[in-house]
């Protein structure tokens, strides 16, 4: 995908680095010395690259969280690179940041979409593998079922602009994923509705009613529930996938955005 160049807004600096042959980019406010750090997990089906729509949301994000540094990461994707290689990205670049002084207390990981589900799934990596937990999680519209068997799939497949109807280009991993490879679909790394939620941090969920993915949100978060998880479920009605990149035409989207802001503030107050 060929894009023009992106440039920080005033005020912003990028900067961008490799870690092996994963590369980062960091963006944080004009001398800035945030103790805080957001890791974002892009979108994309698990074959997208990293594109200019989730540089503008890493601002957004950084004015959620009191102008913190946001980092994010332009994972390995499908078809060349297929599970575990997003997963052993996204570990690996948590670790870094923890490597580069920032406290795990002062991480939250995001994601939306494919990058949503990579963020449950990441989260459940480091907890079975006993490293020390990000502050809070946050998804939007996460893919965390990659079976693709549950009722909104086809409830509302003729109401979602974005992933229902057509099923060409991104819509089509989504009912036919290429990233799974020969691996078992049911592997909570891949598919996090199947996963454990036992001592997951405080868990944000944000999805839309007409979304083919909304059971996906739904039972992610009752599942973090029932295991005794800190989780704020939010429904947007009429609302399509990822529709917080819309947040400058949808009034819901601005409301997302306050959401997160306000969630991420009672996190660090402990409520």
């Amino acid at each position: 995908m060929n894009e023009a160049d992106w440039s920080a807004p005033s005020g912003y600096v990028v900067e961008k680095t490799n870690l092996g042959s994963l590369p980062i980019e960091k963006l944080s406010k004009e001398e800035s010395n945030s103790q805080r750090v957001i890791l974002q997990l892009h979108g994309g089906a698990y074959v997208m690259p990293l594109i200019n729509s989730y540089r503008d949301i890493a601002i957004k994000y950084s004015q959620a969280n009191e102008d913190c540094d946001v980092v994010t990461i332009d994972y390995r994707v499908a078809p060349k690179d297929i599970y575990p290689a997003a997963l052993e990205d996204a570990v690996a670049a948590y670790k870094w940041l923890m490597e580069q002084g920032y406290s795990n207390e002062n991480i939250i990981i995001t994601g939306d979409s494919a990058g949503g589900g990579l963020a449950l799934a990441t989260t459940l990596y480091l907890r079975d593998n006993e490293v020390p937990l990000p502050k809070a999680v946050i998804v939007m519209s996460p893919w965390a079922n990659l079976e693709n068997t549950s009722p909104s799939r086809t409830d509302n497949y003729d109401k979602d602009p974005c992933l229902g109807q057509g099923l060409q280009g991104i819509a089509l991993q989504i009912s036919n994923p290429d990233y799974v490879g020969e691996h078992d679909i049911k592997d909570p790394y891949i598919s996090p509705v199947y996963g454990d939620y036992k001592d997951f941090p405080p868990l944000l969920v944000q999805v839309g009613t007409h979304e083919i993915l909304y059971d996906d949100a739904i039972d992610v978060a009752k599942k973090a529930e029932a295991a005794g998880v800190k989780v704020q479920e939010t429904t947007y009605n009429g609302m399509f996938h990822v529709f917080q990149m819309a947040w400058q035409i949808v009034p819901e989207g601005k409301k997302a955005w306050n959401e997160v802001q306000t969630f991420i503030k009672d996190v660090y107050a402990g409520q």
